[in-house]
């Protein structure tokens, strides 16, 4: 289990299957509706304020967004709704919601297309609000890059997002396993951040920066290092 504390209003708990074994429950059983899901969800509170002392009331303005993670097991997100002064007031039952998207592919035509992409996007990310997809998961075939992302946001601003760095190749079940059995996985099969993408290709061999050669011309000044 991992918790992450992104502000005092928001926590990240990421389990694992195992975790999800222990506590006698699967992510397709989640359901707030359900006596299992709220032992469940307090057993996780309890974990989180054990670990962050955070103190978050499971009756009070909760918001829980649920989705898969890649390896197995699920990503809890919870967030304390409303800005009032007693934001865990009584009458305001938690939801929990699922999000079901399917991983959305895009290719990347070589090394610097790759990693210009991650700079641009850790730079705008701002807050984890601003996040459009959580981990995901990174292959290569020859020159060309494939990453599989799950949108926490719409897909189309997933898309407006890549445009500009890579192709889309779809969001479906069909393309992410066709990736995974061709393609060969770069990183570990949990997936990771893609804002930290510069310290993963830094401690990858196989991910060398590719330069683009230089246009021999008259008037050009050549110098050795």
């Amino acid at each position: 289990m991992r918790i992450e504390a992104i502000t005092r209003r928001k926590i990240v708990v990421e389990l694992s299957e195992d975790d999800l074994a222990s506590l006698d429950i699967t992510y397709e059983a989640l359901d707030y509706a359900s006596l299992e899901t709220r032992r469940v969800i307090w057993i996780i509170l309890d974990l989180v304020r054990e670990n962050t002392g955070c103190d978050i009331d499971p009756s009070g303005q909760l918001l829980i967004d649920a989705m898969p993670r890649p390896a197995g097991g699920c990503i809890l997100f919870f967030t304390l709704r409303g800005g009032g002064a007693d934001p865990f007031g009584a009458g305001h039952a938690p939801a929990l919601r699922k999000q079901e998207q399917h991983p959305a592919a895009f290719e990347f035509a070589n090394t610097n297309a790759l990693l210009d992409c991650a700079r641009a996007y850790a730079l705008s990310l701002r807050s984890e609000d601003d996040r459009l997809f959580g981990a995901c998961e990174l292959f290569r075939r020859g020159n060309l890059f494939r990453l599989l992302v799950r949108p926490v946001k719409v897909l189309g601003t997933v898309r407006e997002f890549f445009s500009e760095y890579a192709r889309f190749c779809g969001e479906d079940t069909f393309v992410a396993e066709q990736t995974r059995e061709h393609w060969k996985r770069v990183g570990a099969p949990e997936g990771f951040r893609f804002e930290n993408m510069g310290g993963l290709c830094a401690a990858q061999t196989p991910l060398p920066r590719q330069h683009a050669a230089k246009e021999f011309a008259p008037g050009n000044v050549y110098t050795k290092l």
